[in-house]
C-alpha cells in the first residue's frame, strides 16, 4: 500500500489538560453511532465498571469525590457537537451523574435485575456522558458501578477514573490528564504500516442464532486465583467449545489498551483497539499465546489506514443503519469473530482504598450487543464475567457455554 496511508505523525508532548475541544475519531465516531437511530435493535454502548467493598460513605463524599476527578479529567465532561467531518467532544458538559439505588434486587452476578442500572440516559449530546451508581448493601457493604459511553471512555479509562475519585476521598492530589489526543492520533504516531488482524470466516461461540427474543444475557463467574497465561486458557475453552459443533477456526477479539504507545499517558478517553487471533481446530493455549504475542510485539494493534475515515462522510444515525443489526436482519448475520475476550489484567485494590471503604471485587458487565467475555483481577480474585446477545443464548447454550468454561477452567 502507498506509505502516505501509514505516515508517521508524532505526538504533542504530554501536559496537563483542564478542558479541551477536538474531532472525533473515526472509531469514537462509530462507537457514537451505535444504536443512534431507533431503527435498528443496537441498544448505546457502554461500558460498566463494578467495585465491590466494605463499609458505606455518605453521598455527599461520593458526590464531591466525583467531582473533584471530572474537574481534574475533562474526558468525563464531555459534550457532543455536530455530525459526520464536524463532529467534536467539548469538555463543556456537565459533571457526571450520581444516583443511589436503595433496596437494589440486583446482585451484580447477572444481568437479572441489571435494567435498574439503565433507568437513566447517558446523552452524548447534552450530556453526561459518564454516571456513578451507588447501591448500598446489607452487612455494610457497597456496590459501586462507574456507567461511561463507550465513545468517551474505555476500561483502562475507567479505572484511571475510579482511582481519582479515591485520591480525592484519601485527600491526596489528583494526576488528572496529560493529553487530549485521540485514539487515531496515537496510532499514527507508532508508524505501523501492516497487520495480520483480519476477519476470516468463523462462527460464533454458540453457533447460529436463533429464536425471536432480542437483548443479552450476562453471567458472573469467580476463578479465584490468577492462574498462569489464564487469557490463552480462557480463548482456548471458548474455541473447544465452538468446535464441537464446526471445523471452521475461533476468531477471538482482543481489545488492546494502545497507551502503552505513550509511556507516561493519563487519559479517560477510549484508547482500545482490537486485535482478531484465529484458533484453528486442534490448536490451543500455547498457539493462541503466541500468535498474540508477534501481533503485540510487532503493535498490530496500533496499524490505521486512513481510508476507515470515509465513514465519517455519513451522519451518526445513517452509519448506525448501516453497520447495526436491524429487526429483518438480526437473525441473518454472519459473526464479525467468534467472541470478544477483553482482560483489563491485576489491580493492586490500595489505589482503591479510602477511609470507611475497603474494595473486594472489580468487574467488566459485557458490552450489550456482542458475545463478550471480560477477565479482570483484583487482589488474588479473578472475575470472569460471560455475555451473549438472546439470539445466540438460546435453546439452553448459554448454561451450556457457561458449565463448560468453568469445567475447562477448573482443571
Amino acid at each position: 500500500m502507498p506509505f502516505a496511508l501509514f505516515k508517521t505523525k508524532p505526538l504533542p508532548p504530554l501536559a496537563p489538560v483542564s478542558r479541551f475541544t477536538r474531532k472525533l475519531s473515526v472509531i469514537e465516531y462509530y462507537h457514537a453511532s451505535v444504536g443512534i437511530s431507533g431503527q435498528t435493535v443496537e441498544i448505546p454502548r457502554e461500558n460498566g465498571i463494578v467495585l465491590e467493598g466494605e463499609g458505606q460513605l455518605s453521598m455527599e463524599q461520593w458526590r464531591a469525590a466525583l467531582d473533584a476527578a471530572a474537574a481534574a479529567n475533562p474526558g468525563a465532561r464531555l459534550r457532543l457537537h455536530g455530525d459526520c467531518w464536524w463532529a467534536r467532544w467539548d469538555s463543556d458538559g456537565p459533571m457526571p451523574g450520581l444516583r443511589l439505588i436503595e433496596n437494589c434486587e440486583w446482585d451484580a452476578h447477572s444481568d437479572r435485575g441489571v435494567e435498574v442500572l439503565y433507568a437513566t440516559k447517558l446523552d452524548l449530546r447534552a450530556g453526561p456522558t459518564v454516571e456513578l451508581v451507588v447501591i448500598p448493601r446489607p452487612d455494610n457493604r457497597t456496590t459501586l458501578v462507574l456507567r461511561s459511553h463507550h465513545a468517551v471512555m474505555d476500561g483502562m479509562g475507567s479505572v484511571h477514573f475510579y482511582q481519582e475519585m479515591f485520591r480525592a476521598l484519601r485527600g491526596e492530589p489528583l494526576l488528572g490528564t496529560n493529553g487530549s489526543f485521540a485514539d487515531v492520533e496515537l496510532m499514527l504516531s507508532t508508524g505501523v504500516s501492516e497487520s495480520t488482524s483480519r476477519h476470516i470466516k468463523t462462527d460464533s461461540v454458540t453457533g447460529a442464532p436463533s429464536g425471536p427474543e432480542v437483548g443479552d444475557v450476562w453471567r458472573r463467574v469467580q476463578l479465584g486465583k490468577p492462574l498462569k497465561n489464564q487469557m490463552a486458557r480462557v480463548a482456548e475453552a471458548i474455541a473447544e467449545f465452538m468446535q464441537q459443533k464446526t471445523e471452521l477456526p475461533a476468531l477471538i477479539g482482543i481489545p488492546v489498551d494502545m497507551r502503552r504507545h505513550a509511556p507516561g499517558l493519563l487519559s479517560t478517553a477510549n484508547f482500545a483497539n482490537m486485535l482478531l487471533v484465529p484458533i484453528r481446530k486442534g490448536e490451543g493455549a500455547e498457539q493462541f499465546r503466541l500468535r498474540l504475542k508477534e501481533m503485540l510485539d510487532r503493535k498490530m494493534e496500533a496499524y490505521y489506514p486512513r481510508i476507515l475515515g470515509i465513514f465519517k462522510i455519513f451522519p451518526l444515525a445513517w452509519l448506525d443503519k448501516m453497520m447495526g443489526r436491524t429487526p429483518k436482519n438480526y437473525l441473518k448475520r454472519k459473526p464479525m469473530e467468534t467472541v470478544a475476550l477483553s482482560n483489563l489484567g491485576k489491580f493492586d485494590p490500595r489505589p482503591l482504598l479510602a477511609p470507611g471503604f475497603t474494595p473486594t471485587s472489580l468487574l467488566g458487565i459485557p458490552i450489550r450487543g456482542s458475545a463478550c467475555v471480560g477477565l479482570v483481577c483484583i487482589g488474588e480474585q479473578v472475575e470472569m464475567t460471560v455475555g451473549l446477545t438472546k439470539e445466540r443464548a438460546s435453546e439452553g447454550r448459554f448454561d451450556a457455554l457457561i458449565e463448560f468454561m468453568k469445567k475447562r477452567l477448573a482443571e
